[in-house]
């Protein structure tokens, strides 16, 4: 599909442009780590700069696929993908407080809503979203790990039907009101949350949408998609604002930067690409040596560094680099197979990894080092930091989903009940409770830290 010119409508006023007891260990003055002290500019090395005059290039073809020929590691990291999936898991015992069993087929997404401490979205492989409430069930409780009482709470759930294809992409926007669903039948559909309604449905990509992510500040929608585009739409009266074409191969991650006056997406393609939003122009691409030499998995953004990215590849390696220098600052090398998550502490100058080969890597930026490796039993499908602590969540293909510390390497929390892989997890506003999607096709809730 070939991409639409300038004719974009204006953007909104947004500036586009070991179980038992635990608790959080915060930031403080005298920890061994001190305040991020990233490496300066003179260690990295420019990839491509394009300016205003420059035109980013472009696929020969819309209709193109990624050749394994000339992408040799594409059609075997996907087996290695299949692989790692593993056989049916039997855990010791269910650590979850609350098993949403409402989907018909493996659950890939879910998302918790950052305003609410009871609202939670889940969507799978029966083309369904389902938007769930939980509440407390006095006085109902079973046995968890180590023979510690969990108590149960209820969820009532709302269907949410709308694609005609497997729910990939789930995200609250910033207050929690609008929900959206990115589809695999190519929408992007806009709910909200306060009685379950659709009020947009967002089409235009001839491809699956890959992931969808919300303007950190207003109702503006950015979506990846399989047909090498990403698009971003007006929420409110589902305008289509910009169309970002340039890459050769599907879309696999991106979104707004934390300030949301820019865009990253990453592709199979083996690129990063930075974008304007307001004027869909590419500013700056992180393509060839010394970027990564394989399809792009994964990026994160560091929350308050501007410019600061990494981004994790089908080479088995991250990249540190920075879109204010253009550069890549650094590779991290110690995986020996994809990575499949990566992301950012605003806190500390750390980093972290998961790939397929079970390692969980968190890395000193200053030195661009592995720091500790947080050992799994098989691929770690997603990580997330918890803000104001040197701690983080993982979940695994082995059905468990952990807290670590990352200053001392220990984990602080495992808990299952899974059958098969978790394949993604969303955290409640006070990250103390989290919501699990997975294979075996239930949600499960876990109560973290009490």
């Amino acid at each position: 599909m070939s991409a639409p010119g300038g004719g974009s409508t204006p953007p909104p006023d947004q500036d586009l442009g070991d179980q038992g007891d635990h608790e959080y260990v915060e930031a403080g003055d005298e920890d061994d780590m001190y305040a991020p002290v990233f490496l300066g500019d003179e260690h990295g090395e420019v990839v491509a700069d394009l300016d205003e005059e420059d035109d980013a290039p472009m696929s020969d073809s819309d209709d193109d696929e990624v050749d394994p020929a000339t992408h040799p590691g594409v059609a075997e990291d996907m087996e290695d993908r299949d692989a790692a999936m593993g056989d049916e898991i039997v855990p010791p015992q269910d650590d979850s407080v609350a098993v949403i069993r409402s989907h018909g087929a493996p659950v890939f997404s879910c998302a918790w809503s950052p305003t609410s401490a009871s609202t939670f979205a889940t969507g799978g492989g029966d083309d369904v979203a389902m938007l769930h409430v939980v509440s407390e069930l006095a006085g109902a409780s079973e046995e968890g790990a180590g023979g510690a009482p969990t108590q149960k709470v209820t969820v009532t759930s709302t269907e949410l039907k709308g694609h005609g294809d497997t729910v990939s992409s789930l995200n609250f926007n910033h207050d929690g009101s609008l929900l959206a669903s990115g589809g695999l039948d190519g929408k992007a559909c806009v709910w909200n949350v306060a009685d379950g309604k659709c009020l947009q449905t967002l089409e235009g990509p001839g491809g699956g949408l890959e992931w969808t992510k919300w303007h950190p500040k207003g109702n503006v929608l950015l979506a990846g998609s399989e047909d090498f585009t990403a698009w971003m739409w007006n929420a409110g009266d589902g305008q289509l604002m910009q169309v970002f074409a340039g890459h050769s191969a599907s879309v696999s991650c991106g979104g707004f930067a934390p300030d949301g006056k820019s865009i990253a997406t990453g592709s199979f393609d083996g690129s990063c690409r930075v974008w304007a939003p307001r004027t869909g122009e590419c500013t700056t691409l992180f393509m060839g040596h010394p970027y990564h030499d394989g399809p792009v998995t994964c990026l994160d953004f560091h929350p308050t560094s501007e410019g600061l990215m990494i981004t994790g590849s089908e080479d088995n390696t991250a990249r540190l680099i920075s879109s204010v220098s253009k550069k890549v600052l650094g590779a991290l090398v110690a995986h020996t197979e994809t990575l499949e998550c990566v992301g950012m502490s605003g806190d500390f100058p750390f980093a972290a990894s998961g790939g397929i080969d079970t390692k969980l890597v968190v890395w000193d930026l200053n030195t661009l080092q592995p720091r500790n490796t947080l050992p799994h039993d098989k691929a770690v499908s997603a990580l997330r930091w918890i803000p104001g602590t040197a701690m983080l969540y993982s979940s695994c293909i082995d059905g468990v989903v952990r807290l670590w510390d990352t200053r001392s390497s220990s984990c602080q929390a495992a808990q299952c009940g899974h059958v098969r892989g978790v394949l993604d997890f969303a955290p409640s506003p006070d990250y103390k409770t989290i919501v699990t999607a997975s294979d075996d096709h239930t949600a499960r809730v876990f109560r973290m830290v009490p």
